[in-house]
């Protein structure tokens, strides 16, 4: 005859008793040996016989002896072992929050890279003939770190119409395809600068004219563009501060003719 006790019990599948294992790191939580010095079963906190069930929350690691000596006895919450468990359990559930969080960063990883891919395609589209190295990609990243994914392929369209220089067979040529992807983050710093400033992207366009003009002569960046702000400030037209710029064959013929435009 079967007893009463034995009809209760409910085989725990494999996969559960691993996990217990794992849980309790393969030690028996009783007497602390591990395995594989010693033989682990698994042991009910609350005895079948009084009710428990084979829930994993009442489930625990146990060596044989212990096992066998332990019976039906149920554990004190407030034992050495009892708190020995919770912790166990706490670590464990660090542990799997540990793996869930690397799990999300490896998913943001392999999206960042599949977004890489997509801008570096969509420049392939606008600038054929070339691709863009690893070297290009860490750029790409880069920019994709400092602007949005709409910002950075709004600056390529901008340098592609811009410095692109096509070819006969529908391609472009290396150096443009240089130049202009070297320039698709300084457009994307106009464009956001320009949302604060609505005249700089223009004022940036009249320093081009005047430092293409000056080529090979003396010509300093920063200096006209304070320049420039300094006049529109004054609420010089950008007409004529465009003008000043066409005019210009100096940077003295350049400095004076906007000290003029401010009188």
């Amino acid at each position: 005859m079967v007893s009463e006790d034995r009809n209760l019990r409910k085989a725990i599948p494999k996969a559960i008793r691993f996990d217990v294992f794992k849980r309790d790191s393969f030690k028996c939580q009783y007497c602390g040996a591990t395995a594989p010095d010693v033989v682990l079963v698994i042991d009910h906190i609350k005895p079948v016989s009084k009710g428990g069930t084979n829930d994993i929350t009442n489930l625990i690691a146990s060596c044989e002896a212990c096992n066998s000596g332990k019976r039906d006895k149920t554990l004190d919450d407030h034992t050495a072992v009892a708190k020995s468990r919770t912790q166990l359990e706490q670590l464990q559930e660090r542990r799997e929050q540990l793996e869930m969080m690397m799990a999300w960063l490896e998913g943001l990883r392999d999206l960042k890279d599949q977004t890489v891919d997509k801008v570096c395609g969509y420049w392939h589209e606008l600038a054929p003939g070339w691709t863009v190295n690893d070297n290009g990609r860490k750029n790409v990243q880069r920019w994709l770190g400092q602007y949005s994914l709409e910002e950075v392929c709004h600056a390529m369209e901008v340098a592609a119409v811009q410095y692109l220089t096509p070819k006969n067979d529908g391609m472009v040529t290396s150096e443009s395809w240089e130049k202009a992807f070297a320039k698709i983050p300084g457009i994307c710093r106009i464009e956001r600068a320009s949302q604060d400033e609505p005249d700089l992207k223009e004022l940036y366009y009249i320093r081009g004219i005047i430092r293409n003009r000056l080529a090979n002569r003396y010509f300093n960046d920063e200096e006209a563009l304070d320049v420039l702000k300094i006049a529109r400030s004054w609420d010089v037209r950008l007409e004529e501060l465009r003008a000043v710029a066409k005019r210009a064959s100096s940077w003295t013929q350049f400095r004076d003719g906007i000290a003029l435009a401010v009188r």
